[in-house]
């Protein structure tokens, strides 16, 4: 993944309804990018008030947590608390079957991480499907029957989600869906 913002919905488009090596329909890899995603939420909680403004993580890699921050004076200052920031989020991260050993700073992304959050807007939820496919378009793709199983599920498992608002539950479940429509349209003849 590049050092651009990550949205959500490309976390979930790359694993939602993945085969495994059998090839049966698998929704592990979502159930870990949704307890990423939680993760991030609680970025405020443990930097506390003076740097939640100005810091957001948006890539967890292994167990690297990638941060971007307003500025270098941002990252210079989160880079003295850097340890204690790591163990701060040790009980979060374990809470949600991850773990983190190290951060990374960036503050060139800052600009386009800051105006995709989802306290500004619900931009982080939009998808990014190229403008040429229409409602039309995936209407006209079917889904077998484990494919809407595994759908129905995906939207069970993103409405329990209690930090999350219904609006964005849904555009979340939708966004996935239509993702998902958008690769068999592509694969199509």
């Amino acid at each position: 993944m590049a050092n651009d913002f990550s949205k959500i919905s490309d976390i979930i488009n790359e694993s939602v309804l993945s085969k495994d090596a059998k090839g049966a329909w698998s929704g592990q890899t979502f159930n870990k990018s949704a307890n990423q995603a939680m993760l991030f939420g609680f970025w405020k909680d443990v930097v506390g008030k003076k740097f939640e403004k100005l810091s957001m993580p948006y890539e967890l890699k292994g167990s690297i947590l990638f941060v971007s921050a307003a500025s270098p004076a941002v990252i210079q200052e989160l880079g003295f608390y850097k340890n204690d920031i790591i163990e701060k989020y040790l009980p979060y991260a374990k809470g949600v079957d991850l773990n983190i050993t190290d951060i990374r700073f960036n503050y060139k992304n800052w600009m386009s991480i800051k105006n995709a959050s989802p306290e500004n807007s619900s931009a982080a939820f939009d998808t990014d499907t190229p403008v040429y496919y229409t409602e039309k378009d995936y209407e006209t793709i079917g889904l077998d029957n484990n494919e809407k199983l595994e759908f129905e599920k995906l939207r069970e498992t993103i409405f329990n989600i209690e930090s999350m608002p219904p609006h964005l539950k849904e555009k979340m479940f939708n966004n996935a869906l239509n993702q998902y429509k958008a690769k068999k349209l592509r694969k199509s003849p």
